[in-house]
């Protein structure tokens, strides 16, 4: 009972923290840092399905592929001279398609395919010495392609209030409001990002990944990540009839880029999924912290490769 409370604390924590990963396009190991063009594949062989009312691990299995778009670019920049205040505009779009191979399941329990797609616009302003202030409005559709209507369309917006604290170290905390849950809502929402500049480079971008990496000569860098993953979608045909389904992934491993010239890198990148777990849900707030099944995937490993082109050209 406590491990499956612990899960449903976990999902929750995606649930809240979806609209916020979802406002920049992440592509995993091949995440855009500024302006540019990321694509990238993932394969997750066959995992078997652990069923939530007893955990056992039963002969259904579950394979994935995913296909990742994410573009970043600048709209415009202001520096004022006197004050040596910023005001900057960005427009983020990202995209990702799943495809699910689900064999020898009893009764339909998660979809064939999903899709999510997303237009995102930012502002940051400077309002102080050290304080700079980020508001985002982005739409997205997420969605099984079984059938797509207005229920598809997911809005997120909010604002955040960033401290840079010096050049490694940054955090801010504000409030983001979506409409995942059908009635629109405020969400709290964190940042936290440091970096450390020694051999071994440690880098925390709260709520995206932890990693370590080495680089290895001008060309090759090498890393260990822990990256979080969060994804809703509104889905036809799903246990119960319950039209909200929440994805939540956690994953460990190795990531070495390539940089094949100033502003072109390759990536590759392959470890183990430590986590993944689906719930399905009301689109009600009454929902939110409601206990449901929790659906899980025996711990997989995953394979991944990707381009991203660099709008600016690398130090």
């Amino acid at each position: 009972m406590q491990l499956k409370k612990r899960y449903t604390c976990l999902l929750i924590i995606f649930f809240a923290l979806t609209p916020l990963q979802k406002l920049w396009a992440q592509l995993g190991a091949t995440s855009l840092d500024g302006p540019g063009i990321g694509i990238s594949v993932d394969y997750l062989p066959a995992s078997r399905y652990i069923r939530p009312e007893d955990s056992v691990k039963t002969k259904s299995t579950t394979s994935q592929q995913r296909y990742n778009f994410g573009a970043i670019f600048s709209l415009g920049s202001h520096v004022d001279t006197a004050t040596g205040k910023v005001r900057n505009w960005t427009l983020a779009a990202s995209g990702s398609y799943t495809k699910m191979l689900n064999k020898d399941y009893d009764n339909r329990i998660f979809p064939e395919e999903l899709l999510d797609a997303q237009l995102a616009l930012q502002h940051f302003r400077s309002i102080g010495n050290r304080w700079g202030m980020v508001s985002v409005l982005s739409a997205g559709l997420f969605t099984d392609m079984e059938k797509i209507n207005s229920k598809d369309i997911f809005i997120n917006g909010g604002v955040l209030f960033v401290k840079q604290h010096n050049r490694r170290f940054s955090y801010g905390i504000g409030a983001m409001f979506t409409n995942t849950f059908g009635t629109p809502m405020l969400l709290p929402a964190i940042l936290l990002k440091w970096q450390t500049e020694s051999k071994f480079r440690i880098d925390v971008n709260f709520p995206e990944k932890i990693s370590v990496s080495h680089r290895m000569n001008k060309q090759t860098d090498l890393a260990l990540a822990f990256r979080m993953r969060g994804s809703s979608y509104d889905v036809e045909n799903a246990p119960d009839k319950k039209r909200l389904m929440g994805y939540s992934e956690l994953s460990v491993g190795l990531e070495n880029t390539w940089h094949l010239s100033r502003h072109i890198d390759f990536v590759a990148s392959g470890g183990s999924i430590l986590y993944s777990g689906t719930t399905f849900r009301e689109k009600s707030l009454s929902e939110m912290f409601s206990d449901k099944p929790m659906h899980r995937f025996a711990t997989n490993y995953f394979f991944s490769g990707g381009l991203r082109w660099n709008f600016q050209p690398r130090k």
